[in-house]
């Protein structure tokens, strides 16, 4: 599986039909199998092409389908510096 072909952006998602909020466990499962890993004790993710920061349970939906739906979450290239952003503007980023 090549994961650049899997990820991308939704700019609008008119319907996403869950049955709840993922939890963090589950959030954490669909990004490794997407060839993610965790960072700064789950933080962030990163494949080392983009990285995937507040991808938490209000952000992250668990579909009548059984798989994640990433609605609110951030994306950066790896390289672009995604991380040292992240950490400048996150409440959340151990400092």
């Amino acid at each position: 599986m090549n994961t650049s072909e899997n990820v991308c952006a939704v700019l609008t998602q008119p319907f996403v039909r869950s049955e709840r909020e993922a939890t963090e466990e589950e959030i954490r499962t669909s990004l490794l199998s997407y060839g993610f890993t965790a960072e700064l004790d789950g933080e962030y993710y990163t494949n080392g092409v983009y990285d995937i920061f507040d991808a938490v349970p209000n952000n992250v939906l668990y579909g009548i389908d059984g798989k994640c739906y990433f609605i609110d979450t951030i994306i950066y290239p790896t390289n672009k510096g995604g991380l040292n952003v992240y950490k400048s503007l996150s409440p959340r980023c151990s400092k």
